[in-house]
C-alpha cells in the first residue's frame, strides 16, 4: 500500500503494542520494500498494563505512529492528553482503558525561489481502547475520550487552534455482536446502532464522520468437539457473541458534502483488513482506511465544517445553522465561537449529554438487576433512550430538558422498587410536557411530591381494604391495622412534610411494603396462589432487612409484616404454601412474633396491647 498509494504520510493508531518493537518492525518493513524515502516516528504513547508480562516495564500500551516522507516535518503541539477512566494504576482496567489524544502538525517547506509556499496540515489523532465487559464503563471511556478532544476557548484564535484540519481516530470499541443462547440468534449491533443504547454515544457523535471497519474484526469462535457446531457465545460476557465489529477508523477531513451518506460504517472492498498471523499475540484485525486527498481550507471554513460535522448526529438543526454562515466576518466568527462554547466545548451541551447517557445506562443496569422490575423495562428505556437528537432545539429549552433528566436520574437513584420508579416516570413525563409548553416547574420538588403521593395513594388503598375484609377475616383486619399504625408511627401518612423529610430510600421501601401487602390482598381475593407466594417471599425478605434496623418501630413493622404474611398463607386453600414460603416452621418467625409484641409495647397504648393479647395466636385457631 505504501508504494501503491505514494501517500505523503500514514497515521497508525495502536491499542496494545510494544512501542520500541513496533517502530523497529515498521522500519524493517520499509527497508524490505525499498522505501527508504519514508521515516517512522512514534509521536505519542501511553503505557498500559493489561497482561501479566506487561506489569513492570512501561514499554507497552496505546500509541500513535506516523510514517511520512523524509521531506516532511512532524511537530507535536503541546503534550498528548491521556484520557484514562481512572488515573490510579491500582484501579486496574480503569487505568488501562480510555485513550490518547495527540495534536500535531505535518509541514512541507516551500521554495521561495519557485514561489512555492509552505504547506501545513494540523491533525488531531485519537487512539482508544474501551472497556470490554461493561457497557457503562465503555461509555465512560468514550466520554473521557471526547472530553480530551475539545478545549476551553475564549477567542477566535483559540477556536482555530482547537479545530484541526484532519481528525483521525482508530480505536478498539469492544462492541461485540449480541447472541441469544436460547434462540441461537446473533445480532450485528452496528447494522442498526439506533436500536442499541450502548452504541448511541459512539454512533451519534461520529454520524457526520467517515467511518471504516468490517463485519468481523475480532473472532474467538470455537468448535464444539461433540457437535461440530460453532460456539458463538462469549464465555466471559453474558449476552455477547465472541466476535463482531470491534475496531473502527473514523475521520473528519473538512469535506462534509456527503454527510448524510455517512450514517453507516463503510465496510466495502476499499477498506483493507489485515488478519492476525498464525501464532501471533495479536487477536484483532488491523483496519486500514482508503487513502484520502486533503484539500486545504481557510480557517473559517475549516472551523465551520468541523463543528457542523461533529454536531450533525446530535443537533442537525444547529449544524444547519452553522453551515449557513457562508461569509467570514467578525459577527460570524463570534457566532461560531458561541456555538462551540455552548455545544462542543467542555461542559457544553454535548459533553453533558454524553455524561447523562452514561448515567442512563447505569440507571437501567441497576434497576433491571432486580427481576421484579422487568415489567418497567420497555417504558423506562423508551423514556431514557428514545430521544437521540441529544442537543437539538432552542438552547433555553434544551438546558431545561437536560436539567430535568439530571433530576429524574437523581430521583431514580433514591428508589429501587417498581412503585417508586413508576411514580417518578409519570412525574417525568408530566414535567417534560410542561417544558415543551415553556411552563415553569420546580422539578426537584415535583419528584419529591410524586414519591410522597405514591405512598399516600397506596396507604389509602390498603386502608380501604381493611374495611372490606374485617368481617370475613377479623385477625387479618387486626394485622392490617397494626401495619397501618406502625407506618404512621414512622411518619404520619397525612403529614406530607413528615414524609418529605423521611429518608428517600426508606420512603421507597415503605411504599413498596404497603403496595405489596395490598397486592397480596387483591391476589387473595382472586385466588392467585402462585403470585401470592412470590409476593410473600418478597415481603419476608424485606422484613428481615428491616429487622436489622436499630429502630424499634422498624423492627415492629418487620414483625407485623411477617405476621400479615403468615395470616395470608393460612387463609389460602393451598396447604403446602406455608411450607413453601418457610413461615410456619421457620424458627425466625417465632422469634419475630415475640419481637413484634415486645416492640408494640413501646409504641402502642396499653388498651390496644391488651386487645392484641386477647386475639391470641392465629395458628391456635387454625
Amino acid at each position: 500500500m505504501l508504494r501503491e498509494d505514494d501517500a505523503d504520510f500514514f497515521v497508525i493508531n495502536c491499542q496494545e503494542t510494544h512501542f520500541g518493537k513496533t517502530q523497529a518492525q515498521i522500519e524493517d518493513q520499509l527497508r524490505k520494500l525499498g522505501l527508504e524515502g519514508y521515516e517512522v516516528e512514534c509521536i505519542s504513547h501511553m503505557s498500559t498494563h493489561t497482561k501479566l508480562d506487561t506489569q513492570i516495564l512501561p514499554t507497552t500500551g496505546m500509541a500513535t505512529f506516523i510514517i511520512h516522507k523524509a521531506s516532511l516535518k512532524v511537530k507535536v503541539e503541546g503534550e498528548p492528553v491521556e484520557a484514562r477512566r481512572n488515573s490510579s494504576r491500582l484501579c486496574g482496567a480503569g487505568y488501562n482503558k480510555g485513550g490518547l489524544v495527540t495534536n500535531f502538525t505535518v509541514l512541507r517547506s516551500g521554495d521561495s525561489e519557485k514561489n512555492i509556499k509552505d504547506e501545513r496540515i494540523k491533525i488531531q489523532a485519537v487512539t482508544g481502547h474501551l472497556d470490554a465487559g461493561n457497557v457503562v464503563k465503555r461509555n465512560q471511556d468514550w466520554h473521557k475520550l471526547y472530553s480530551a478532544t475539545v478545549k476551553n476557548v475564549s477567542s477566535w484564535k483559540e477556536l482555530v487552534a482547537a479545530c484541526p484540519d484532519l481528525f483521525l481516530s482508530g480505536y478498539d470499541a469492544n462492541t461485540r455482536n449480541k447472541f441469544d443462547k436460547k434462540s441461537k440468534t446473533e445480532i450485528k449491533i452496528w447494522d442498526n446502532p439506533n436500536d442499541h443504547p450502548e452504541l448511541h454515544a459512539l454512533h451519534l457523535i461520529c454520524e457526520g464522520a467517515l467511518k471504516y471497519s468490517k463485519d468481523e474484526t475480532y473472532s474467538h469462535i470455537t468448535i464444539d468437539p461433540q457437535t461440530g457446531e460453532e460456539v458463538i457465545a462469549d464465555p466471559k460476557r453474558e449476552g455477547d457473541a465472541a466476535r463482531g465489529t470491534l475496531d473502527l477508523v473514523t475521520m473528519y477531513n473538512g469535506n462534509i458534502v456527503q454527510m448524510s451518506s455517512r450514517k453507516k460504517i463503510d465496510k466495502d472492498a476499499a477498506v483493507v483488513q489485515v488478519a492476525p498471523e498464525p501464532g501471533s499475540a495479536r487477536d484483532h484485525h488491523v483496519i486500514i482506511s482508503p487513502s484520502q486527498d486533503y484539500i486545504p481550507l481557510n480557517y473559517f471554513i475549516c472551523v465551520r465544517n468541523l463543528m457542523a460535522a461533529r454536531l450533525y448526529g446530535v443537533a442537525p438543526d444547529i449544524a444547519k445553522k452553522i453551515m449557513a454562515l457562508n461569509e467570514e466576518s467578525q459577527r460570524t466568527r463570534l457566532q461560531l465561537l458561541s456555538y462551540y462554547k455552548q455545544y462542543l466545548g467542555p461542559d457544553g451541551f454535548l459533553d453533558k449529554a454524553i455524561a447523562l447517557h452514561v448515567r442512563k445506562l447505569e440507571c437501567v443496569q441497576r434497576i433491571m438487576n432486580d427481576t421484579k422490575n422487568k415489567d418497567l423495562e420497555e417504558e423506562l428505556k423508551k423514556i431514557l433512550f428514545s430521544e437521540q437528537k441529544w442537543c437539538a432545539g432552542e438552547p433555553k429549552q434544551l438546558k431545561a430538558k437536560q436539567e430535568l433528566m439530571e433530576k429524574f436520574l437523581d430521583s431514580l437513584a433514591e428508589c429501587e422498587h417498581g412503585v417508586g420508579i413508576n411514580a417518578r416516570m409519570l412525574c417525568y413525563l408530566d414535567l417534560q410536557g410542561k417544558i415543551t409548553k415553556n411552563e415553569q416547574a420546580n422539578v426537584e420538588e415535583a419528584f419529591r411530591d410524586s414519591a410522597v403521593k405514591a405512598y399516600q395513594d397506596h396507604y389509602i388503598l390498603f386502608s380501604a381494604a381493611l374495611a372490606q375484609r374485617t368481617d370475613k377475616y377479623p385477625q387479618l383486619g387486626t394485622a392490617i391495622e397494626k401495619i397501618l399504625k406502625l407506618l404512621d408511627a414512622i411518619a404520619e401518612h397525612s403529614n406530607g412534610t413528615a414524609l418529605k423529610n423521611l429518608d428517600r430510600k426508606k420512603l421507597d421501601t415503605l411504599t413498596h411494603i404497603i403496595a405489596q401487602c395490598y397486592n397480596s390482598l387483591i391476589l387473595l381475593q382472586a385466588g392467585e396462589i402462585e403470585e401470592i407466594e412470590k409476593i410473600n417471599k418478597d415481603l419476608i425478605s424485606l422484613s428481615y432487612e428491616a429487622m436489622g434496623s436499630s429502630s424499634s418501630v422498624w423492627q415492629a413493622l418487620a414483625s407485623a409484616v411477617k405476621f400479615f404474611v403468615t395470616l395470608i398463607a393460612n387463609i389460602t386453600s393451598d396447604a403446602t404454601l406455608p411450607d413453601k414460603v418457610g413461615i410456619v416452621q421457620d424458627i425466625k418467625l417465632s422469634k419475630s412474633i415475640e419481637q413484634y409484641k415486645s416492640a408494640l409495647k413501646e409504641i402502642l397504648p396499653k388498651e390496644e396491647e391488651e386487645e392484641n393479647n386477647r386475639l391470641g395466636n392465629p395458628f391456635q385457631n387454625r
